[in-house]
C-alpha cells in the first residue's frame, strides 16, 4: 500500500528536488530599490519547467486514493438499489483526477498516459451509470404516462444498457491496475467505508402554496398550453432515422457521425432540461396543475426522456474523444457501445415521449380554443419581410400552433420562411385564413387591422409591446 507522504516513494530523492516540488526556490530574498527594479533589462520568461516522474508518482497515488476509495465501494453494492450518490463519487472523483493528470501534461507522458486514458473512461461509463440510476431504483416523484412502458419497455431497456455499462467499468478498472502497476505505481488498497444505501426518499403530498397567486392573470391561463405546444414540437422534432434501432452490422461510426454528435446530444439534452425546469417553475404545486392533473404524467415522461439523455450525452462525449485509441477498446467495444446508445437509451428515449403524446394532444385540446378567422390586407400593405416578421412574432410569443391558409395551402404561421415560401407562390393574393388558439388568433387579427406595422409602427408596438 502507498505511503500517505506524497514525497516518500521507493526511491531515494534529493532535497533540493523536494525543495523544488514543495515550490522552495531556494533563492534569498532582499530587499529592493522600487526604481532599480523598473529599469532593470527584461528577461525572457522562463520555459516551462519540467517535474520529475519520480517526484510526481507519490503525489499522483495521493490523489488517487479518492477514486480507488469510491470504485470500491460501487463495486461493493453494485447490485443495491439506488446506488446514484456513489456512481456520482466515481464521477467527481475521476473527474478530478484527470484534471490533476492533465494539467501535468499526463496526455503526453508515455509513462502515465495510459493511467489518464482510462480514468478519463471511468469518468463518463460512471457519469450514465448515475444518471439511468434514478430511472432504475431513484425516487418517482411523478406518474409515468404509460405504466405499460414504463414498468415494462422501459425497465428492459435501463437494465440492459446498467448491465453492459457495469461490466465496462469493472474492465476499466481492472485496466487502470494494470496500467498502475505498470507505471511502477504502489497499488492502492481502499479503505473499509461505511456506505448508507438510501431506499427511495419518501415524498411529501402535494400542497398549493398559499400566498402563490402566479395564476390570477389572463396570461398564465396560456402557460400549460403553450408547454404542452412545446412537448409536442419537441416530439415532432426528432430524426426518425433515430427511432429504428440500430441494425447489427450497420456502420456505427456513420451512425454517430450521422445523428449522434455531442453537439447532437447537447442540444436535445439542453432542450428536455428546459421543458422540465419551466414545468417546475411554473406548473408544478400550482392551481393549474391542481386543475389539470394529467400534467404530472406529462412532466413524469419528461424526466424520463431526459436521464437517458444525459447518458446519451456522457457516452456520446466518450465515444467521440476514445474510440479512436485501442486501450479503451479492450474494455469498452465501440459497436457495442454505439448500439447500446441507439437501442437502449435514444430509443426509449423518444418512446417515453412518444407514450405522452396522446395525452399532450388531448391535454392541449382541452386547455384551448380553436378558431378560425379570415382578415385581409388593407390599402397600401403587401406581404413582405417586415408583415411576415411581424406575424412570425407574434405566434411564438403566443407559444401555440398557429397555420396560414393561403389559396387552399396551409403553412406553420411561426415560421418566416414557410409562409415566405407560401404566399410568394400566391402573389395575387391578399385574402389569408388563419387556424389556432382563439386568443393568438384574436391578436392577429388586430395585427391585420393596424397595418401588420407597414402603415403605423407606433401603433403595433403600443399595442403589442413585445414586438418592439
Amino acid at each position: 500500500m502507498a505511503s500517505s507522504d506524497p514525497l516518500c516513494g521507493a526511491k531515494r530523492r534529493s532535497i533540493r528536488e523536494i525543495l523544488i516540488f514543495l515550490g522552495y526556490s531556494g533563492e534569498k530574498t532582499t530587499n529592493y530599490d522600487a526604481n532599480s527594479v523598473m529599469n532593470a533589462p527584461i528577461k525572457p520568461p522562463a520555459r516551462s519547467s519540467k517535474l520529475s516522474e519520480d517526484i510526481f508518482a507519490p503525489a499522483l497515488e495521493q490523489k488517487a486514493r479518492a477514486l480507488f476509495d469510491a470504485v470500491a465501494v460501487v463495486r461493493s453494492y453494485m447490485h443495491t438499489s439506488y446506488a446514484e450518490r456513489s456512481l456520482y463519487a466515481v464521477y467527481h472523483e475521476a473527474k478530478l483526477l484527470e484534471d490533476y493528470l492533465d494539467s501535468h501534461g499526463a496526455a503526453d507522458n508515455k509513462r502515465f498516459h495510459l493511467i489518464r486514458e482510462e480514468v478519463s473512461g471511468l469518468k463518463w461509463i460512471s457519469q450514465a451509470l448515475s444518471c439511468l440510476s434514478l430511472l432504475k431504483s431513484g425516487p418517482i416523484p411523478y406518474p409515468a404516462a404509460s405504466a405499460d412502458w414504463s414498468q415494462g419497455g422501459l425497465d428492459n431497456h435501463v437494465e440492459a444498457s446498467t448491465a453492459s455499462l457495469h461490466e465496462y467499468l469493472e474492465k476499466l478498472f481492472t485496466q487502470l491496475c494494470s496500467s498502475w502497476v505498470g507505471a511502477d505505481l504502489s497499488l492502492i488498497t481502499p479503505k473499509e467505508v461505511e456506505v448508507a444505501i438510501h431506499p427511495p426518499m419518501p415524498i411529501l403530498p402535494p400542497d398549493l402554496v398559499s400566498d402563490d397567486d402566479r395564476d390570477a392573470n389572463e396570461d398564465s391561463k396560456a402557460i400549460a398550453p403553450r408547454y404542452l405546444s412545446r412537448f409536442i414540437r419537441l416530439f415532432n422534432n426528432w430524426d426518425v432515422a433515430t427511432t429504428q434501432g440500430l441494425v447489427p452490422g450497420s456502420d456505427t461510426d456513420l451512425f454517430m457521425k450521422t445523428y449522434c454528435t455531442e453537439a447532437t446530444a447537447r442540444s436535445f439534452q439542453s432542450r428536455v432540461h428546459n421543458l422540465q425546469s419551466d414545468y417546475d417553475s411554473h406548473l408544478r404545486n400550482t392551481s393549474l396543475e391542481l386543475a389539470s392533473p394529467q400534467l404530472r404524467k406529462v412532466r413524469g415522461s419528461v424526466s424520463e426522456c431526459l436521464h437517458l439523455l444525459e447518458a446519451v450525452t456522457a457516452l456520446t462525449h466518450l465515444y467521440e474523444r476514445h474510440h479512436h485509441r485501442t486501450r479503451i477498446s479492450t474494455a469498452v467495444p465501440w459497436d457495442a457501445l454505439v448500439a447500446l446508445i441507439a437501442n437502449h437509451l435514444i430509443l426509449p428515449a423518444y418512446k417515453s415521449l412518444e407514450s405522452c403524446i396522446p395525452l399532450a394532444q388531448q391535454l392541449l385540446n382541452d386547455l384551448t380554443i380553436s378558431d378560425s378567422v379570415v382578415v385581409e390586407l388593407i390599402d397600401g400593405v403587401e406581404m413582405h419581410a417586415r408583415p411576415l416578421s411581424m406575424i412570425a412574432n407574434m405566434v411564438k410569443h403566443h407559444g401555440l400552433d398557429i397555420e396560414i391558409e393561403c389559396a387552399g395551402q396551409r403553412a406553420n404561421a411561426a415560421s418566416f420562411m414557410a409562409m415566405l415560401v407560401l404566399i410568394g407562390s400566391h402573389p395575387e393574393v391578399t385574402t389569408y385564413t388563419f387556424h389556432g388558439d382563439s386568443v393568438a388568433i384574436a391578436d392577429i387579427k388586430q395585427l391585420f387591422a393596424l397595418g401588420l406595422g407597414d402603415t403605423d409602427l407606433d401603433a403595433v408596438t403600443k399595442a403589442f409591446p413585445f414586438l418592439k
